[in-house]
């Protein structure tokens, strides 16, 4: 299997150089923003030629056949929803009738493709585009390829089994840059939009009050209260299910025996391995990078909440998917806390610490968590 994963790693090796090579292209072409054709074809441009730039993965994507524990589960739901008039869907996906609780946004994508195989193309293209647009803004302050080897390292053999839920988290990543800045509205609006693909995607509304206040104050007994929170999660949770399954839009999460939380929270720590690798190096090294920035401030805040995500779990393996939303702040967290680092000795090391972690990770994940359900890749020339 170690051979298996490792096919995936030439393939976000050869990507990862690629993204570096597109971003160092785009920060040396100028454009004259001053000209409206300007503002409206940089965009376009960047993600139309970042795109042809992260074809490998965008055809490791599209090309597979198999390979994802729903792949077949999708293509059902393609052939369900494709002749489907919207209305039609609309209605029955209310009264979550069989194949069409498959969100709005999903729906459509399956109506407006052909074909299944042109749908993955697409939705690879998409998460792509949507992975470009979340670090445009940081162009010039971080490393597209280090984020992205960190994006397909916790979240590409994910995306091809829960597509749904892969396309809104990287939604929900360009609202944490909107939330990061304090801009609260941007922020609801793609949190809202996420939900289009994964109704689910509405419970990262609550991340609005891991912003930096202007009080400090009030930032102080928000720190105190999340603290307090993260603690007493085991005793909240149950609570939170009751609460949770009280709302029509998340009732089929709650009932659904696949989905239900057992009686009692099992036991484990394996969850804080997720989680202590990639944050204390940095709490430890990096304070001053963290806190003394609005940006990196926040995305912290909303990286560790990954760990009452990761308590979830202990009810109900199916509910480990809720931390992705935390998760994939670390996309970019971690190069901008690293970019800031002064001692290039100590940045270099960092970077190195975290390349190789991340590669550890994916092994883990792959092999192990994931239980080799996408090793080893079988394409469509193959099958």
């Amino acid at each position: 299997m170690i051979i298996d994963a490792c096919v995936y790693l030439l393939v976000f090796g050869i990507t990862v150089a690629l993204t570096a090579l597109f971003q160092k292209s785009y920060n040396a072409i100028n454009f004259n923003l001053s000209d409206y054709r300007s503002i409206i074809l940089k965009p376009v441009f960047y993600c139309f030629v970042g795109c042809l730039f992260m074809f490998p993965i965008i055809a490791m994507f599209a090309l597979r056949y198999g390979i994802g524990a729903d792949y077949f589960n999708y293509e059902l739901i393609f052939r369900t929803i494709h002749a489907t008039p919207f209305n039609y869907y609309l209605s029955w996906h209310i009264n979550d009738v069989s194949d069409y609780y498959a969100e709005p946004g999903y729906a459509l994508l399956n109506m407006v493709f052909s074909t299944y195989r042109a749908l993955l193309w697409g939705i690879g293209i998409l998460l792509s585009v949507l992975f470009l647009v979340a670090v445009k803004d940081y162009s010039k302050k971080i490393s597209f390829a280090f984020a992205l080897f960190i994006y397909l390292s916790t979240q590409f053999i994910y995306s091809l089994n829960g597509v749904r839920f892969a396309i809104a988290v990287l939604l929900i990543l360009i609202g944490y840059n909107y939330l990061s800045k304090n801009r609260i509205i941007p922020f609801v609006i793609m949190v809202g939009i996420a939900a289009l693909f994964h109704k689910t995607s509405l419970f990262c509304l609550a991340m609005i009050f891991l912003k930096r206040f202007k009080s400090k104050k009030i930032n102080t007994i928000r720190n105190y209260a999340l603290f307090i929170m993260i603690m007493s999660f085991p005793l909240l949770s149950k609570y939170l299910f009751t609460l949770l399954g009280s709302i029509s839009i998340f009732q089929r999460y709650f009932t659904a025996d696949v989905y239900s939380a057992s009686e009692s929270m099992s036991s484990g720590w394996m969850w804080v391995l997720h989680i202590l690798p990639v944050m204390l190096p940095l709490l430890i090294l990096c304070r001053k990078e963290i806190f003394s920035n609005e940006d990196t401030d926040t995305l912290f805040r909303i990286c560790i909440v990954e760990i009452p995500f990761r308590m979830l779990g202990l009810y109900n393996t199916w509910y480990t998917r809720y931390t992705r939303c935390s998760q994939i702040a670390q996309v970019i967290f971690i190069p901008l806390v690293l970019s800031r680092i002064e001692n290039r000795q100590k940045r270099n090391l960092m970077y190195v610490y975290y390349v190789v972690w991340y590669i550890f990770y994916f092994f883990y994940y792959a092999i192990i968590n994931d239980r080799g359900d996408s090793l080893p890749y079988v394409w469509i020339f193959s099958h």
